[in-house]
Protein backbone atom coordinates (compact mmCIF):
# COMPACT_ATOMS: atom_id res chain seq x y z
CA UNK A 1 0.00 0.00 0.00
CA UNK A 2 1.43 3.09 -1.02
CA UNK A 3 1.93 5.87 1.64
CA UNK A 4 -0.89 8.18 1.83
CA UNK A 5 -1.15 12.05 2.34
CA UNK A 6 -3.83 13.82 2.88
CA UNK A 7 -4.55 17.00 1.23
CA UNK A 8 -7.31 18.43 2.78
CA UNK A 9 -8.15 18.43 6.62
CA UNK A 10 -8.80 21.28 9.11
CA UNK A 11 -8.17 22.23 12.79
CA UNK A 12 -8.26 25.63 14.70
CA UNK A 13 -6.37 26.88 17.38
CA UNK A 14 -7.35 25.84 20.98
CA UNK A 15 -9.02 29.17 22.44
CA UNK A 16 -11.86 28.66 19.39
CA UNK A 17 -12.65 24.92 19.88
CA UNK A 18 -13.45 26.21 23.76
CA UNK A 19 -16.13 28.98 22.29
CA UNK A 20 -17.30 26.62 18.94
CA UNK A 21 -21.09 26.17 19.24
CA UNK A 22 -21.12 23.12 17.21
CA UNK A 23 -19.24 21.00 19.57
CA UNK A 24 -20.04 22.09 23.51
CA UNK A 25 -19.15 19.50 25.08
CA UNK A 26 -15.35 20.11 23.94
CA UNK A 27 -15.50 16.96 21.44
CA UNK A 28 -14.25 19.01 18.44
CA UNK A 29 -12.35 16.89 15.93
CA UNK A 30 -10.87 20.19 15.14
CA UNK A 31 -8.15 19.48 17.60
CA UNK A 32 -4.89 18.90 16.32
CA UNK A 33 -4.57 16.01 18.36
CA UNK A 34 -7.59 14.66 17.41
CA UNK A 35 -6.89 15.31 13.74
CA UNK A 36 -3.79 13.09 14.10
CA UNK A 37 -5.91 10.44 16.26
CA UNK A 38 -8.20 9.82 13.59
CA UNK A 39 -5.67 9.85 10.48
CA UNK A 40 -3.52 7.29 12.37
CA UNK A 41 -6.61 5.39 12.92
CA UNK A 42 -7.62 5.22 8.87
CA UNK A 43 -3.97 5.01 8.06
CA UNK A 44 -2.98 8.27 6.93
CA UNK A 45 0.80 9.24 7.00
CA UNK A 46 1.04 12.51 6.72
CA UNK A 47 -1.41 15.79 6.03
CA UNK A 48 -1.77 19.34 5.22
CA UNK A 49 -3.90 21.30 7.62
CA UNK A 50 -5.29 24.57 6.94
CA UNK A 51 -7.99 26.65 8.88
CA UNK A 52 -11.09 27.55 6.68
CA UNK A 53 -11.68 30.59 8.47
CA UNK A 54 -15.60 30.12 8.50
CA UNK A 55 -16.16 32.46 11.56
CA UNK A 56 -14.71 35.98 9.98
CA UNK A 57 -17.25 36.34 7.62
CA UNK A 58 -18.38 39.74 8.61
CA UNK A 59 -15.79 41.25 10.47
CA UNK A 60 -14.01 44.35 9.63
CA UNK A 61 -10.08 43.83 7.90
CA UNK A 62 -8.55 44.37 11.16
CA UNK A 63 -10.29 42.15 13.16
CA UNK A 64 -10.05 39.32 10.21
CA UNK A 65 -6.39 40.27 9.76
CA UNK A 66 -5.77 39.90 13.16
CA UNK A 67 -7.32 36.46 13.44
CA UNK A 68 -5.12 35.49 10.27
CA UNK A 69 -2.06 36.20 12.01
CA UNK A 70 -2.89 34.17 15.11
CA UNK A 71 -3.39 30.96 12.97
CA UNK A 72 -0.16 31.63 11.52
CA UNK A 73 1.54 31.34 14.86
CA UNK A 74 -0.45 28.31 15.46
CA UNK A 75 -0.27 26.50 12.12
CA UNK A 76 4.06 27.32 12.75
CA UNK A 77 3.85 26.05 16.15
CA UNK A 78 1.70 22.71 14.84
CA UNK A 79 3.99 22.70 11.52
CA UNK A 80 6.96 22.68 13.68
CA UNK A 81 5.56 20.58 16.44
CA UNK A 82 4.32 17.63 14.21
CA UNK A 83 7.06 17.74 11.56
CA UNK A 84 6.36 14.36 10.88
CA UNK A 85 3.32 13.92 10.30
CA UNK A 86 2.29 17.55 8.82
CA UNK A 87 2.70 20.72 6.88
CA UNK A 88 0.49 23.41 7.50
CA UNK A 89 -0.79 26.51 5.06
CA UNK A 90 -1.33 29.86 5.84
CA UNK A 91 -4.65 31.81 4.80
CA UNK A 92 -5.42 35.02 3.33
CA UNK A 93 -8.20 37.26 1.37
CA UNK A 94 -6.96 37.56 -2.34
CA UNK A 95 -8.48 41.26 -2.50
CA UNK A 96 -7.53 42.83 0.98
CA UNK A 97 -4.62 44.53 -0.63
CA UNK A 98 -1.10 45.40 1.31
CA UNK A 99 -2.08 44.14 4.92
CA UNK A 100 -3.02 40.53 4.13
CA UNK A 101 -0.33 39.96 0.46
CA UNK A 102 2.36 41.48 3.61
CA UNK A 103 1.28 38.40 6.08
CA UNK A 104 0.74 36.21 3.13
CA UNK A 105 4.54 36.72 3.10
CA UNK A 106 5.48 36.28 6.48
CA UNK A 107 3.34 33.09 6.67
CA UNK A 108 5.47 31.65 3.91
CA UNK A 109 9.10 33.20 4.21
CA UNK A 110 9.19 33.30 8.36
CA UNK A 111 6.63 30.53 9.54
CA UNK A 112 7.85 28.27 6.81
CA UNK A 113 4.00 27.21 5.69
CA UNK A 114 3.83 25.57 2.32
CA UNK A 115 1.18 27.40 0.58
CA UNK A 116 -1.65 29.65 1.35
CA UNK A 117 -5.54 28.81 1.64
CA UNK A 118 -8.38 30.91 0.30
CA UNK A 119 -12.19 31.44 0.66
CA UNK A 120 -13.50 31.23 -2.74
CA UNK A 121 -16.17 33.99 -1.52
CA UNK A 122 -15.44 36.56 1.12
CA UNK A 123 -17.95 39.09 2.09
CA UNK A 124 -19.51 39.25 -1.69
CA UNK A 125 -16.11 39.38 -3.36
CA UNK A 126 -14.83 37.07 -5.48
CA UNK A 127 -10.59 36.03 -5.91
CA UNK A 128 -10.65 37.04 -9.67
CA UNK A 129 -11.55 41.02 -8.80
CA UNK A 130 -8.59 43.27 -9.78
CA UNK A 131 -7.99 44.20 -6.14
CA UNK A 132 -7.03 39.89 -6.09
CA UNK A 133 -4.24 39.72 -8.61
CA UNK A 134 -1.25 41.10 -6.86
CA UNK A 135 -1.84 38.31 -4.50
CA UNK A 136 -1.55 35.43 -7.27
CA UNK A 137 1.34 37.08 -8.75
CA UNK A 138 3.02 37.20 -5.23
CA UNK A 139 1.56 33.35 -4.94
CA UNK A 140 3.73 32.34 -8.33
CA UNK A 141 6.77 34.53 -6.97
CA UNK A 142 6.59 32.73 -3.60
CA UNK A 143 6.40 29.36 -5.67
CA UNK A 144 3.71 28.25 -3.42
CA UNK A 145 0.29 26.69 -3.98
CA UNK A 146 -3.11 28.19 -3.45
CA UNK A 147 -5.90 26.39 -2.21
CA UNK A 148 -9.65 27.41 -2.98
CA UNK A 149 -12.44 26.35 -0.85
CA UNK A 150 -16.06 27.42 0.07
CA UNK A 151 -17.23 29.52 2.86
CA UNK A 152 -19.33 28.51 5.24
CA UNK A 153 -22.10 30.65 3.41
CA UNK A 154 -22.12 32.99 0.50
CA UNK A 155 -24.24 34.22 -2.36
CA UNK A 156 -28.16 32.88 -2.27
CA UNK A 157 -27.98 31.78 0.91
CA UNK A 158 -31.42 33.26 1.56
CA UNK A 159 -32.97 30.22 -0.05
CA UNK A 160 -30.39 27.70 1.29
CA UNK A 161 -31.13 28.11 5.22
CA UNK A 162 -33.20 24.52 5.17
CA UNK A 163 -31.93 20.65 4.98
CA UNK A 164 -28.23 21.86 5.15
CA UNK A 165 -28.27 22.90 1.82
CA UNK A 166 -25.56 25.72 2.25
CA UNK A 167 -22.92 23.22 2.54
CA UNK A 168 -24.38 20.22 -0.18
CA UNK A 169 -25.35 23.07 -2.72
CA UNK A 170 -24.44 26.56 -1.94
CA UNK A 171 -20.48 25.80 -1.30
CA UNK A 172 -19.49 23.59 -4.03
CA UNK A 173 -21.63 26.16 -6.14
CA UNK A 174 -19.37 29.19 -4.81
CA UNK A 175 -16.13 27.23 -5.56
CA UNK A 176 -17.39 26.75 -9.12
CA UNK A 177 -18.56 30.22 -9.49
CA UNK A 178 -15.07 31.43 -8.07
CA UNK A 179 -13.24 29.20 -10.36
CA UNK A 180 -15.13 29.81 -13.51
CA UNK A 181 -14.63 33.76 -13.09
CA UNK A 182 -10.77 32.91 -12.34
CA UNK A 183 -10.61 31.42 -15.73
CA UNK A 184 -12.84 33.76 -18.00
CA UNK A 185 -11.07 36.75 -16.27
CA UNK A 186 -7.79 35.66 -17.26
CA UNK A 187 -5.94 34.68 -14.06
CA UNK A 188 -4.61 31.63 -15.79
CA UNK A 189 -3.92 33.44 -18.82
CA UNK A 190 -1.73 35.78 -17.01
CA UNK A 191 -0.51 33.49 -14.44
CA UNK A 192 0.03 29.90 -16.54
CA UNK A 193 2.34 29.17 -13.31
CA UNK A 194 -0.42 29.40 -10.84
CA UNK A 195 -0.97 26.37 -8.35
CA UNK A 196 -4.13 26.20 -7.02
CA UNK A 197 -5.51 23.39 -5.66
CA UNK A 198 -9.41 23.29 -5.89
CA UNK A 199 -11.33 21.31 -2.92
CA UNK A 200 -13.71 18.84 -3.31
CA UNK A 201 -13.01 18.22 -7.14
CA UNK A 202 -13.26 21.63 -7.88
CA UNK A 203 -17.22 21.75 -6.11
CA UNK A 204 -19.32 21.57 -9.67
CA UNK A 205 -16.71 22.78 -12.35
CA UNK A 206 -16.34 19.87 -14.41
CA UNK A 207 -19.88 19.18 -15.17
CA UNK A 208 -20.05 23.08 -15.94
CA UNK A 209 -16.75 23.60 -18.10
CA UNK A 210 -18.94 22.15 -21.41
CA UNK A 211 -21.35 24.99 -21.11
CA UNK A 212 -18.43 27.58 -20.90
CA UNK A 213 -16.75 26.63 -23.99
CA UNK A 214 -19.88 26.92 -25.57
CA UNK A 215 -20.57 30.21 -24.29
CA UNK A 216 -16.46 31.28 -25.02
CA UNK A 217 -17.14 29.79 -28.72
CA UNK A 218 -20.55 30.87 -29.69
CA UNK A 219 -18.45 34.88 -30.79
CA UNK A 220 -21.52 36.98 -32.11
CA UNK A 221 -24.11 33.91 -32.33
CA UNK A 222 -25.11 34.08 -28.82
CA UNK A 223 -25.05 37.98 -27.80
CA UNK A 224 -28.78 37.59 -27.06
CA UNK A 225 -26.97 35.57 -23.55
CA UNK A 226 -25.24 38.35 -22.70
CA UNK A 227 -21.30 40.26 -23.39
CA UNK A 228 -18.47 37.88 -23.52
CA UNK A 229 -16.39 40.90 -22.97
CA UNK A 230 -13.44 42.48 -22.13
CA UNK A 231 -12.23 38.64 -24.04
CA UNK A 232 -9.36 38.37 -21.58
CA UNK A 233 -8.53 34.22 -22.29
CA UNK A 234 -7.41 32.92 -25.82
CA UNK A 235 -7.87 29.25 -25.78
CA UNK A 236 -11.65 27.67 -24.61
CA UNK A 237 -12.28 27.65 -20.66
CA UNK A 238 -11.25 24.12 -20.33
CA UNK A 239 -7.75 24.61 -21.52
CA UNK A 240 -7.35 26.09 -18.49
CA UNK A 241 -8.85 24.13 -16.21
CA UNK A 242 -5.72 21.68 -17.22
CA UNK A 243 -3.67 23.98 -14.83
CA UNK A 244 -5.92 22.89 -12.00
CA UNK A 245 -5.11 20.55 -9.43
CA UNK A 246 -8.06 18.73 -7.34
CA UNK A 247 -8.31 17.43 -4.11
CA UNK A 248 -10.99 14.04 -4.60
CA UNK A 249 -13.07 14.92 -1.44
CA UNK A 250 -16.34 14.24 -2.65
CA UNK A 251 -19.13 11.78 -2.46
CA UNK A 252 -19.17 9.32 -4.88
CA UNK A 253 -16.69 7.66 -7.32
CA UNK A 254 -17.95 9.01 -10.54
CA UNK A 255 -17.24 12.68 -9.52
CA UNK A 256 -13.71 11.73 -8.88
CA UNK A 257 -13.28 10.21 -12.01
CA UNK A 258 -14.62 13.12 -14.08
CA UNK A 259 -12.35 15.02 -11.99
CA UNK A 260 -9.24 12.82 -13.44
CA UNK A 261 -10.93 12.91 -16.85
CA UNK A 262 -11.08 16.75 -16.62
CA UNK A 263 -6.78 17.72 -15.13
CA UNK A 264 -5.58 14.25 -15.88
CA UNK A 265 -4.40 12.02 -13.20
CA UNK A 266 -1.35 14.08 -12.78
CA UNK A 267 -3.38 16.62 -10.88
CA UNK A 268 -5.14 15.06 -8.49
CA UNK A 269 -4.35 14.51 -5.37
CA UNK A 270 -6.04 12.98 -2.13
CA UNK A 271 -8.25 14.65 -0.16
CA UNK A 272 -10.75 13.51 2.32
CA UNK A 273 -11.70 17.05 4.14
CA UNK A 274 -11.77 14.90 7.55
CA UNK A 275 -11.74 16.31 10.03
CA UNK A 276 -14.41 17.85 10.65
CA UNK A 277 -16.32 15.21 8.37
CA UNK A 278 -14.81 12.68 10.29
CA UNK A 279 -16.34 9.70 8.36
CA UNK A 280 -15.46 10.53 4.86
CA UNK A 281 -11.80 9.79 5.96
CA UNK A 282 -12.53 5.38 5.47
CA UNK A 283 -15.01 6.87 3.01
CA UNK A 284 -12.64 8.30 0.41
CA UNK A 285 -10.45 5.80 1.03
CA UNK A 286 -12.78 3.04 -0.22
CA UNK A 287 -13.91 5.31 -3.20
CA UNK A 288 -10.42 5.73 -4.30
CA UNK A 289 -10.03 1.97 -3.93
CA UNK A 290 -12.68 1.34 -6.09
CA UNK A 291 -11.57 3.34 -9.23
CA UNK A 292 -9.61 1.61 -11.87
CA UNK A 293 -6.59 3.09 -11.12
CA UNK A 294 -3.26 1.16 -11.98
CA UNK A 295 -0.73 0.88 -8.72
CA UNK A 296 1.25 3.92 -10.52
CA UNK A 297 -1.55 5.88 -10.77
CA UNK A 298 -3.07 5.17 -7.31
CA UNK A 299 0.19 6.70 -6.03
CA UNK A 300 0.09 9.48 -7.51
CA UNK A 301 -2.87 10.55 -6.64
CA UNK A 302 -2.09 9.21 -2.71
CA UNK A 303 1.09 11.00 -2.68
CA UNK A 304 3.40 11.46 -5.24
CA UNK A 305 1.77 14.31 -6.80
CA UNK A 306 1.38 16.36 -3.26
CA UNK A 307 5.06 15.22 -2.62
CA UNK A 308 6.01 16.99 -5.86
CA UNK A 309 3.74 20.15 -5.40
CA UNK A 310 4.82 21.02 -1.77
CA UNK A 311 7.99 19.87 -2.35
CA UNK A 312 7.34 17.11 0.81
CA UNK A 313 9.68 14.33 2.08
CA UNK A 314 7.08 11.63 1.58
CA UNK A 315 7.25 9.16 -1.31
CA UNK A 316 6.24 5.58 -1.85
Amino acid sequence: MPKIVDMHTHCIPPELIAKAKWWPKGDSPMRIDRLLEIHEENGIDFCVVTNTHHYIKGMSDAEALDMIKRWHEYAAEIQRTHSDRIVAFGFSFPGGGDPFNAEFERAIKDYGLRGCFINSSHNGHYPDEDAGREFFQLAVHLDVPVMIHAPHSSFGEECMNMYRLISSVGRPMDESLAIARMIVRGVFEELPELKLICAHVGGGICEILPRMDVAYELGDEGNFLGPYEPLLIRKKPSDYAKLLYFDSASYAAPVIELGIKTVGIEHMVFGSDAPPLVRMLPRMRELIESLALSRADKELLYNGNVARLLRLPVSA
